[in-house]
């Protein structure tokens, strides 16, 4: 039986698509117009990202030609040596949001390509997938026979293992060193949900290993210094978080730092620094957008 109701649209301008229309035309008098109040939004939103920066105060010191590059000490731990590098605070830093402290290497192309490719995305969330796209670092054998490396490929194995520990010197009092309990929160540095979702650990299982080339031991998975690194940086010359600050520091103190350098940067006319910075709405310094 067919349905009595006519199938016509409703009798209205919008149904039977009979709206007024528009359709502006580009004359030199309104193109000029339109650009101008354009340029005059983005010079706005430029200055005050620019004003934004200029009021975010930070500290950087290079440290990999103050402290010997000790690359034995990433195989044996026993053979750790300590180098102490001395940040002068030279103005008044405050941690309206938590300031970082971050390490800072230049010169290293995370975004080259055979680099940020060689690694799997599904043994990372422990998911069903393949890890040949790992090459040349998918496998290794380790004098058991050749096994898949547990994390694979050239971003895992090329971790950044130098460890920092930082002490407060207010000035003309004694050093404080910092922890969880005063601020140096190692906790949260990782976005969550690669926390949650990309790095899952889980046991090894019988045709895996967890020890690389030269007998150096692969970082967990989890471990959320691995997670900050595996998130590859764009440009030649980034940073990478290690530590949130939530404290203050007043001008004329010092943040002497412990380091255990044992990433050789020489190799590829690197440089290493550590740099404690405020943040801001931006979440960070940023000199380049202001002007962009």
């Amino acid at each position: 039986m067919e349905d009595p109701r006519p199938r016509i649209p409703h009798n209205n301008k919008f149904k039977q698509q009979q709206l007024d229309g528009w359709q502006p035309i580009a004359t030199p008098t309104n193109t000029v117009i339109v650009l101008a109040l354009v340029g005059a939004f983005l010079l706005a939103i430029g200055g005050l990202i620019t004003d934004s920066n200029l009021q975010l105060k930070e500290v950087s010191k290079r440290y990999d030609q103050i402290c010997q590059e000790n690359v034995a000490a990433s195989l044996n731990p026993s053979m750790t040596s300590v180098c102490n590098v001395t940040m002068q605070i030279t103005e008044d830093m405050e941690n309206n949001s938590p300031m970082r402290f971050s390490y800072e290497l230049s010169n290293y192309y995370q975004n080259y390509r055979r680099y940020v490719k060689s690694r799997s995305d599904w043994q990372l969330a422990d998911v069903t997938g393949p890890t040949d796209i790992c090459t040349p670092l998918e496998t290794f054998d380790n004098g058991a026979g050749s096994r898949t490396l547990y994390p694979c490929g050239l971003v895992a194995s090329s971790f950044f293992n130098d460890t920092f520990v930082a002490f407060h010197c207010p000035s003309g009092a004694p050093c404080t060193r910092l922890d969880q309990s005063n601020g140096w929160q190692r906790q949260g540095i990782s976005w969550r949900s690669d926390r949650d979702k990309k790095f899952i650990a889980r046991p090894l299982r019988a045709d895996e290993t967890d020890i690389g080339p030269n007998g150096f031991p692969l970082t967990p998975i989890d471990d959320e210094d691995f997670i900050v690194w595996m998130r590859a940086a764009g440009l030649p010359t980034f940073r990478k978080l290690y530590s949130k600050v939530d404290r203050n520091f007043a001008k004329g103190d010092r943040l002497i730092v412990q380091i255990n350098s044992n990433y050789p940067v020489s190799p590829f006319s690197g440089s290493k620094s550590i740099v404690l910075e405020e943040v801001n709405w931006m979440n960070g310094k940023n000199e380049f957008l202001g002007p962009l």
